[in-house]
């Protein structure tokens, strides 16, 4: 009888206050007779505020489908050792074919009209000596 009286409270109460809108007060849930009963609260935080107090919450990111992250050196490795490599070496830097085209067309511009033959030596000797020009003006410069 005392069970039957606490369920018609219950429902009367709930239905008034459904009629108020949400309570600070715990609704309580009605199980069957061997189980216990649980409370869920009904509030609704005030306007204004989000959920979780000052704590941030991080994004969480999508998962990649088992990809392995492509490994990266670190700004300026990759630099220094090109750098330690040319200067261990002895070849030109600068195609050869694209240099004696450069040349050839520099000469037919400056040079009188007779003068259209090189010999290989000589626009070798021209290479070396614009690069090791170019090699110290860059030097000069610290890029």
């Amino acid at each position: 009888r005392a069970r039957d009286r606490n369920r018609t409270n219950a429902t009367a109460s709930s239905s008034a206050a459904a009629a108020e809108g949400p309570s600070a007060t715990p609704t309580r849930r009605e199980g069957s007779q061997g189980e216990a009963q649980q409370t869920t609260p009904t509030t609704t935080p005030p306007a204004g505020r989000k959920k979780g107090g000052t704590k941030r919450t991080k994004q969480a990111m999508p998962k990649s489908s088992n990809k392995k992250k492509t490994f990266r050196y670190k700004p300026g490795t990759v630099a220094l050792r090109e750098i330690r490599h040319f200067q261990k070496t002895t070849k030109l830097l600068i195609p050869a074919a694209s240099f004696i085209r450069e040349v050839r067309s520099v000469t037919q511009i400056f040079a009188p009209p007779d003068v259209t033959r090189w010999t290989a030596e000589a626009l070798m000797a021209i290479q070396e000596a614009a690069e090791d020009f170019l090699i110290g003006l860059f030097s000069d410069a610290m890029l």
